[in-house]
C-alpha cells in the first residue's frame, strides 16, 4: 500500500521539485585566476548587485531564482563585463578573461536566441557605420551627388534594421524576450497602436514579466495623450526665471506644444519652420509653446536668440529627465502636440510640410 502511495505521490512531488528549481550558473574563465565576480540585475535604469563570488582558478558558480528570464550582466574583477540571459537552468560558462565578448554559453535558450539576434543587429549597425563614414567622406571631398546616394542607402538599411527587429518581436511572442527587446529598441520608433498590438500579442505569462509590464505602463502613458485626449497641464519657469502654466495659453486658440533642445539638430532645422508659422498664423490666434530638453541654460538661450523663438519657452533643465516630456511620453526630438481651443489633441509630431498643410487646413478655412 505504501509503495503504491508513493507512486501515485511521484508526479506530484517532480512537479513540486520542478517549480522549485533555480538557476546555477557554473563558469570557467582561463586566465582569471582568483577575481571578484559580482552578477547584476537592472532595476529603474540601474545595474543592481544581487550577488558576488570568488572565482578560484578561474572557476566561479551562482545559485539563485527567477520568477522569469531577465537579463543580469556579470562583472569580472575590474577587467570588464558580460550579458547574460538568466533562466531556471543549469548554465555553463567557458572562455578567456581577455575575451568577453566571446564566451561558450550553455544552458540558457533564451540567452542564445538574444545572442543570435545581437549578432544580426551588430551587422546592420557595421553597416551603416561604414555608410555613416562614407558619407562624411564624401561631403568633405565635396561629392555632394554621392553623399546624397548614400544618404538614401544609410536610410534603407536603417529601415531594414528595424523591420528586422519588429519582425523578431513577432516571432517570439511566447518569450520575455518579445517585450525585452520591444523595450529596448523600438521604443522611439513605435505609436501607440502597434505598441497596443504588440502587448496584446505577448503570452499570458510573457505578460507576467517586469518587461512586459513596463511595456504596459508605455502603452498606458501613450494613451493618456493620444489624439481626443486633453492635455496634461504643467508649470515651468521660463528663462528669465519666471513660472509659466502651460493652461493659460490654451483656449483662445490652436496651441503646437514643442519639445526640442537647443543641442538637437534635427529640432534646430525645423525651428526656421516654426517660425514662418508663427509669423503666418500668430494673429490669427495661433500659438507655440516651447518645452527645451536642455541641460545648459546659456545654450539654450543662445539659441532661442539665434533662432529668433518669439514664442514662450520653459524648461526645468532636467534634460531628458524632464518631467513634462516624461508626462508626454517623449522619447526622441523634436516632437510636438497640437492641441485646440477645447483644450483636446488633435494631432502629434507635425513637421515641415505636414505641419504647414495642417495649419492651412485650419486657418485658410476660416
Amino acid at each position: 500500500m505504501r509503495r503504491k502511495l508513493l507512486l501515485l505521490l511521484a508526479p506530484f512531488i517532480f512537479f513540486a521539485c520542478q517549480q522549485e528549481k533555480g538557476y546555477e550558473i557554473d563558469g570557467n574563465l582561463k586566465n582569471l585566476n582568483d577575481g571578484l565576480l559580482i552578477l547584476k540585475t537592472k532595476l529603474d535604469g540601474k545595474w543592481n548587485p544581487i550577488d558576488s563570488t570568488k572565482a578560484e582558478d578561474g572557476v566561479f558558480s551562482f545559485e539563485g531564482k527567477v520568477a522569469s528570464p531577465e537579463m543580469h550582466v556579470i562583472t569580472v574583477d575590474t577587467i570588464g563585463a558580460f550579458k547574460l540571459f538568466v533562466e531556471n537552468s543549469d548554465i555553463e560558462i567557458n572562455g578567456h578573461v581577455d575575451s568577453l565578448n566571446n564566451l561558450n554559453i550553455k544552458g540558457s535558450e533564451i540567452h542564445n536566441t538574444f545572442a543570435a539576434f545581437e549578432r544580426k543587429v551588430g551587422e546592420y549597425d557595421r553597416e551603416v557605420n561604414k555608410l555613416y563614414n562614407d558619407y562624411k567622406t564624401a561631403k568633405q571631398e565635396g561629392k555632394d551627388e554621392r553623399a546624397a546616394e548614400i544618404e538614401e542607402e544609410y536610410q534603407a538599411v536603417a529601415d531594414n534594421k528595424i523591420e528586422y527587429i519588429k519582425q523578431f518581436v513577432k516571432d517570439h511572442t511566447s518569450s520575455v524576450i518579445s517585450p525585452y527587446v520591444t523595450s529596448r529598441y523600438l521604443l522611439p520608433y513605435i505609436k501607440f497602436q502597434e505598441l497596443d498590438s504588440t502587448y496584446k500579442s505577448l503570452d499570458t505569462l510573457v505578460k507576467k514579466s517586469r518587461y512586459a509590464k513596463k511595456l504596459k505602463e508605455r502603452r498606458d502613458l501613450l494613451r493618456r495623450v493620444q489624439v481626443g485626449k486633453p492635455f496634461i497641464d504643467f508649470t515651468l519657469p521660463n528663462p528669465e526665471g519666471e513660472t509659466l502654466t502651460f493652461s493659460d495659453y490654451v483656449g483662445d486658440g490652436y496651441v503646437l506644444l514643442d519639445f526640442w533642445a537647443s543641442w538637437c539638430n534635427p529640432c534646430r532645422k525645423e525651428n526656421p519652420n516654426l517660425v514662418k508659422n508663427y509669423k503666418k498664423y500668430e494673429d490669427k490666434g495661433f500659438e507655440i509653446f516651447g518645452v527645451s530638453l536642455d541641460k545648459n541654460k546659456k545654450s539654450w538661450k543662445r539659441a532661442i536668440e539665434k533662432d529668433n523663438l518669439t514664442w514662450p519657452q520653459v524648461s526645468d533643465l532636467k534634460g531628458w529627465n524632464s518631467d513634462v516630456s516624461q508626462k508626454y511620453g517623449v522619447m526622441s526630438i523634436p516632437s510636438n502636440v497640437l492641441i485646440n481651443e477645447k483644450g483636446k489633441i488633435v494631432a502629434k509630431n507635425l513637421r515641415g510640410e505636414e505641419l504647414n498643410e495642417k495649419l492651412e487646413e485650419i486657418y485658410e478655412k476660416e
